[in-house]
């Protein structure tokens, strides 16, 4: 999988506190938002989200993605590609 361009993201959106299906359901909103080839930054604190619900939607939907952790919260940058 190609490597995300962290330095310029295009939308960003914070979550913490939420739990799934939401989680998902803010970050597929917003990606229906943007245009190809912008990233979008996924602020969140719910393990199951970030290690599995939202990495395997950027699966099925050919996203690359990255999750990064972050002490207590993590960072997930998707890349839109269609």
């Amino acid at each position: 999988m190609e490597p995300i361009d962290k330095s310029n993201i295009s939308e960003r959106i914070d979550i913490r506190g939420k739990i799934c299906p939401y989680t998902l359901i803010e970050t597929r909103e917003k990606l229906k938002t943007m245009h190809p080839g912008e990233v979008l930054e996924v602020i969140c604190d719910h393990p199951p989200a970030a290690k599995e619900t939202i990495p395997g939607f950027c699966e099925k939907k050919k996203y690359p993605y990255e999750v990064i952790e972050e002490g207590s919260h993590f960072r997930i940058y998707i890349k839109k590609t269609d």
